[in-house]
């Protein structure tokens, strides 16, 4: 953690980022920040190269994520500063051991005082469990308010040829998917990693118009917490070690685990005592449901106590 420390800008901002596509100030007060979230795998990297037209991300196939640490690049976008943190494996069931808590930190830290939008990054066609652990692991990482700040982008938006993605999100059979979709806000956007030129710009085009009503609707907010607080402290004016800062990032992230147990065991016991007197059927999609759209142990259990 203390080399990723060395590789951060400057405190006022005033340094030029590695990969920076933009040789002017780091970040200001009308930048537009942007975190990639999503699966390893699912075009992060490739996304951020098509929002800065830059190949400024490491993209390529591979068996394993190519993306190892947190890195941030910048750009414009009709005289707007844009700065995108691409990020690693932090997003994975298994990722829980001390490195992911490093990254999650150096995350806070290169997006504080935190993102106007998530950008969700899922394949088109390919929306899976993974995936939904996914969305789970962006509430515990950023907090379950965070959703109020996401946009969904479907890669491969070549796959549909001729088709409507709206017409692909509105008649999938998906729950999953649906289920994030309305969690968002209908928030979506599809998106061509290998588009060059006129159809680059014009799905970027598109892409802003959905971040540009976002932050309409947050009324030019962004999305903060108190670890974006300690991480601005921190990068700032270097207010504790750190040793210090890596133990709050570790608290807060399991805080937020622990409120999402807390409001899915709420949401759990509120479904089953409104569906008792239903059909098995709904009963069973209701468990279906939270076991895919949670880790939690006592959620699982408690919706599948009538079945033992």
């Amino acid at each position: 953690f203390q080399k990723r420390m060395e590789e951060l800008p400057k405190s006022s901002y005033g340094a030029k980022a590695e990969g920076s596509v933009e040789d002017t100030q780091f970040v200001s007060s009308s930048s537009l920040r942007l975190i990639l979230v999503g699966k390893s795998g699912c075009g992060k990297s490739a996304t951020g190269n098509s929002i800065l037209c830059q190949p400024v991300f490491e993209s390529r196939l591979a068996a394993q994520a190519v993306t190892r640490k947190c890195k941030v690049a910048k750009g414009m976008w009709n005289g707007r500063n844009i700065l995108v943190v691409d990020t690693p494996s932090i997003f994975e069931a298994k990722a829980q051991d001390q490195e992911m808590y490093d990254d999650i930190g150096h995350c806070y830290l290169l997006s504080a005082p935190g993102p106007h939008v998530l950008l969700l990054v899922t394949q088109l066609g390919h929306f899976t469990a993974q995936d939904t652990v996914a969305v789970r692991r962006v509430k515990e990482v950023f907090g379950e308010g965070a959703m109020k700040h996401v946009v969904v982008i479907f890669t491969h938006k070549e796959d549909l040829e001729d088709g409507s993605l709206d017409e692909y999100v509105g008649n999938t059979d998906n729950h999953s998917l649906r289920s994030l979709i309305q969690e968002c806000g209908k928030r979506y956007c599809g998106l061509n990693n290998q588009a060059t030129g006129e159809e680059q710009r014009e799905q970027l085009e598109k892409l802003m118009a959905v971040v540009g009503k976002l932050e309409r609707d947050n009324q030019s907010s962004f999305y903060t917490n108190d670890l974006f607080h300690d991480a601005e402290m921190f990068r700032r004016d270097g207010d504790s070690t750190p040793e210090e800062y890596l133990a709050k990032v570790q608290a807060h992230i399991e805080k937020q685990k622990q409120d999402l147990k807390v409001t899915g065991s709420h949401w759990a016991s509120k479904a089953l005592h409104r569906v008792k007197n239903h059909s098995l059927y709904i009963y069973i999609y209701i468990y279906i449901y939270m076991y895919c759209c949670s880790e939690d142990i006592y959620i699982n259990k408690l919706l599948l106590s009538p079945f033992i």
